[in-house]
């Protein structure tokens, strides 16, 4: 699965390169500055550029653990919200343990700094998980892994987005999330968390049409379960997420 994904993560890092050249017919440059993005006038999914006011993003991406779709919307030039179901055939807090289920995420970008191709925003993303206990709830390896498990979570943390040439922007950011685990037949919550590291980029293609790809890594903590056994198998499993996706504003 991991050669896979890398294949296709190395097409479409080769897509986004490409895309800045192709996206000079499209006139990116004719892109209005009435949007009132707080640096340049290129739409952002991801990075610490938000959108302007009224503007409505919408997107789609597939990876581990998840396939998603998100709508993203302006309600300032400072601060974006969007709504995001996926579903799940993996963990979303940590491991690599496969299971059913669905989430819901209500992502936020807060922009907190812009000057030139620079920008810097904090992110807040509240979430909840509901499938099987192995993944959302990590009891892998019990004879609960089918049962029902629910999960939440809350994603803190700060993005900054460097836009390299037109069309073309970096992203680097790091948080972490703390929540809990539940499953129904264990009859107990549980508190996790984690913290991570994202790396990402977008490419437009058009001046309203963007790919997108973003990896998290990081480390998730997790208590111990009676006689040292612990959530998730691990007392300290890694987490790992990515996303590719294309995005287009409306």
């Amino acid at each position: 699965m991991l050669a896979a994904v890398a294949r296709v993560t190395l097409a479409f890092l080769l897509l986004a390169f490409a895309s800045p050249a192709a996206a000079q017919g499209d006139g990116l440059d004719d892109i209005p500055i009435a949007s009132q993005r707080p640096t340049s006038g290129e739409a952002s999914l991801l990075s610490g550029r938000t959108l302007g006011v009224g503007e409505v993003l919408v997107a789609g991406a597939a990876g581990w653990p998840w396939i998603w779709a998100q709508a993203e919307f302006a309600l300032t030039s400072s601060f974006n919200v969007g709504i995001r179901p996926a579903l799940l055939y993996g963990s979303p807090f940590m491991a690599l343990e496969p299971g059913v289920g669905g989430e819901l995420a209500v992502p936020m970008r807060i922009h907190l700094f812009g000057e030139g191709e620079l920008d810097l925003a904090a992110f807040i993303t509240p979430a909840v998980a509901v499938g099987e206990a192995a993944a959302t709830a990590g009891e892998g390896g019990t004879v609960f892994a089918g049962e029902l498990g629910i999960g939440t979570r809350l994603e803190l943390g700060a993005r900054i987005g460097y836009r390299a040439m037109e069309g073309l922007t970096f992203v680097l950011g790091a948080g972490g999330h703390v929540g809990f685990v539940y499953a129904e037949a264990v009859g107990a919550a549980e508190v996790i968390g984690a913290a991570f590291l994202q790396a990402g980029l977008e490419g437009l293609i058009s001046r309203d049409t963007m790919l997108f790809a973003l990896v998290d890594g990081g480390l998730g903590f997790t208590p111990s379960r009676g006689a040292g056994f612990p959530l998730f198998r691990e007392s300290v499993p890694p987490l790992f997420r990515i996303s590719l996706g294309v995005a287009y504003l409306l």
